[in-house]
């Protein structure tokens, strides 16, 4: 079968959905033919190898000024034209590109699907005839939303496993050097600020760059133990969660992020916000969820309580395998492909 994925936001390169390259490869070693199209702000298309015969067309925006989420490419339909794709497979939701290219090509008669980020519910479900949620609470969102038996399945994240195997065998014999990490954007919705309440008394690091990094960084100029370690590549990433005690994820909303899911597979239980994320976690998954005003108990009661948290490390660890492991990708390129015929 021909299938192209759509990346919906617009972006000059390939930023947070290794995934989906993945899952592309995984289709291709399945004979499949497959490309990812993405909209970008540039005058002519622009072709890039992938590897594992799976090649990705950065399209010129129509207006490469548009706000992300209203940005329409003529020249990816043509290109979606062109291809006469069996599968269509849009990432993300409630973009404008996504209505223009079901739109105009809705006399191929493609099967169409989604993988969803947080949102779940847009008028563009209509066209859904599979989706790859991010839990399973989402799923049960989409099924409400479009009255329809439309074939759901959870979309493992990508984890670099090698990396984090290697990263919780070190957890097992390395005394930890941090007490607290957080991993995200700096940005008002991800709310780093609220770990200040920790900067006096534990050895905190912050992976990220952002808008608000300046203002977190004022509120911990007095606290030497508290590090903005900036950016960093994934595998760097991983190494600093396995020498933390705990994540401490503070956002106000989110999908499933990624860097819960990682922490988990490094062995490093995670404290969040019980409102903010959008999956159903509990201890039983190496996750304690809690209310608004609960957070900085809950994290100083399991940074003193070494039983607790060595049970949630197992938990998380044994839960990220069997969810999110390294087969599981391969198991939702198959669904991709029964959903198709």
């Amino acid at each position: 079968m021909k299938i192209q994925i759509v990346l919906s936001h617009p972006a000059p390169e390939i930023y947070g959905e290794t995934r989906e390259v993945y899952l592309a490869q995984r289709l291709a070693g399945m004979g499949h033919e497959v490309g990812l199209l993405r909209a970008f702000d540039g005058g002519a298309t622009i072709t890039r190898d992938t590897g594992e015969g799976v090649a990705i067309r950065y399209c010129p925006a129509d207006d490469g000024r548009a706000e992300a989420h209203a940005t329409v490419s003529t020249a990816m339909l043509h290109a979606v034209l062109a291809e006469k794709p069996d599968i269509l497979i849009f990432k993300g939701i409630g973009y404008s590109i996504v209505g223009q290219i079901i739109e105009g090509a809705r006399h191929l008669a493609c099967r169409i699907g989604f993988i969803l980020g947080g949102n779940a519910v847009e008028p563009e479900l209509v066209h859904a005839d599979f989706v790859l949620t991010e839990s399973d609470r989402q799923a049960a969102l989409v099924r409400t939303a479009v009255k329809d038996a439309v074939l759901c399945q959870v979309l493992p994240k990508y984890i670099n496993w090698p990396v984090a195997d290697r990263v919780f065998q070190t957890r097992l014999q390395a005394a930890p050097r941090y007490d607290i990490v957080n991993v995200g954007q700096f940005e008002p919705r991800k709310n780093q600020i609220e770990l200040q309440a920790f900067f006096a008394d534990h050895a905190v690091a912050l992976i990220g760059d952002g808008e608000t990094r300046p203002q977190v960084e004022l509120s911990a100029k007095d606290f030497p133990k508290v590090e903005f370690l900036g950016s960093r590549p994934n595998d760097q990433v991983l190494e600093t969660i396995g020498l933390s005690r705990i994540m401490v994820h503070c956002s106000l909303w989110e999908g499933v992020p990624r860097s819960l899911i990682e922490s988990l597979a490094c062995g490093t239980p995670v404290v969040a916000y019980g409102h903010a994320i959008q999956g159903d976690f509990d201890e039983s998954c190496g996750v304690r969820l809690v209310a608004s005003g609960e957070l900085h108990a809950a994290v100083t009661g399991l940074l003193s309580d070494p039983e607790s948290l060595g049970r949630l490390s197992e938990n998380g660890r044994r839960f990220a395998r069997d969810v999110h492991g390294p087969d599981r990708l391969t198991d939702a390129a198959a669904f991709i492909a029964a959903a198709g015929r």
